[in-house]
């Protein structure tokens, strides 16, 4: 009788299903003016960068100018003076790479996170080399890393760079 009872209470516990619930456990946290907390934010994002760092590869403007705000914050590697840009701002983005044949950008990973908070932002960071082979026959090397703010519409409302010579 043991044995039977032992077996069925095996087999009930063996029957029971686990549930398994997924929690965003926090990521990071936002330290300047309101403290708030980073948790994991959305791929979808995440994949939109990449794509945009392509479409500026290939001169693909009306794809970048999509995916952007009506007004865009750009802070720029040099010179430390913020840049607001009215979109469209095609202009501006054909002006950068006029003097190149082509540019080749390999990012080695990007990161999206957010405040979790409905109606927020989402950041995206994407580190990069950017290879620019310039008409007059001269190669730059460059490490890039990028930050990406996506406003609660979806747009990108403001673009951090960083730079760094590449050997």
């Amino acid at each position: 009788m043991k044995k039977i009872i032992t077996l069925l209470i095996v087999a009930i516990l063996f029957s029971c299903e686990t549930k398994t619930v997924e929690v965003n456990t926090q990521a990071g946290e936002g330290l300047l003016n309101n403290k708030y907390k980073l948790y994991a934010g959305s791929m979808d994002y995440a994949k939109t960068t990449i794509d945009l760092l392509q479409a500026y590869s290939d001169g693909d403007f009306d794809f970048i100018m999509e995916k952007m705000a009506d007004t865009v914050v750009f802070f720029p590697d040099r010179g430390g003076e913020m840049v607001t840009l009215i979109n469209p701002f095609s202009d501006f983005l054909a002006t950068m790479q006029e003097p190149y044949d082509s540019i080749v950008r390999n990012p080695y990973n990007v990161t999206s996170i957010s405040p979790g908070l409905e109606d927020s932002f989402t950041i995206i960071s994407v580190p990069f080399t950017e290879i620019r082979y310039a008409k007059d026959g001269t190669v730059e090397r460059e490490r890039i890393f990028e930050r990406f703010i996506f406003n609660s519409e979806g747009k990108i409302g403001r673009v951090n760079k960083w730079s760094s010579e590449l050997d």
